[in-house]
């Protein structure tokens, strides 16, 4: 019997898939989805109370961890060398799947999200023994539920 208990970070982990398969491998810490679902408002003539119309539904988000990987600007932008006169090709798009497994808390399911375009990469350099950030935030075509 399933319990009323909320999911943890134990219950759920992240993979990126990429045009050549699984791509920046290894543990997400965190994973930022955001659904903005815009209204556009409609006036009638001779009306100032609008009936409000569907907008664009936009996804966006982060991605959050430790920096595991030196090779992180030619897999999110599809080269190593970003220079003036040098011919910079389309970037990459990828599928982040986030995966719910928690069936003794009756929650099981997957959010995936296509045609991911990473927009920043924020990598955080610090000294000492603080693990280096790495952030990546995107942009998606769609999501899919199930």
């Amino acid at each position: 019997m399933p319990q009323n208990r909320p999911i943890q970070g134990y219950d759920v982990s992240v993979s990126v898939m990429g045009p050549n398969g699984p791509e920046l491998v290894g543990e997400w810490q965190e994973c930022d989805i955001n659904i903005t679902s815009e209204t556009e408002e409609y006036h009638e003539t001779n009306s100032r109370s609008p009936i409000l119309l569907d907008g664009d539904i936009k996804f966006d988000g982060k991605l959050k961890r430790g920096y595991l990987n030196t090779n992180i600007v030619a897999t999110t932008l599809g080269t190593n060398t970003i220079q003036p006169g040098v011919a910079i090709p389309a970037t990459p798009r990828f599928t982040i799947s986030c995966y719910i497994n928690a069936p003794d808390k009756g929650l099981v399911g997957r959010y995936r999200l296509t045609g991911v375009k990473f927009e920043k990469l924020a990598i955080a350099i610090k000294a000492g023994k603080t693990v280096v950030d790495n952030d990546l935030s995107f942009k998606a075509e769609g999501i899919i539920e199930d």
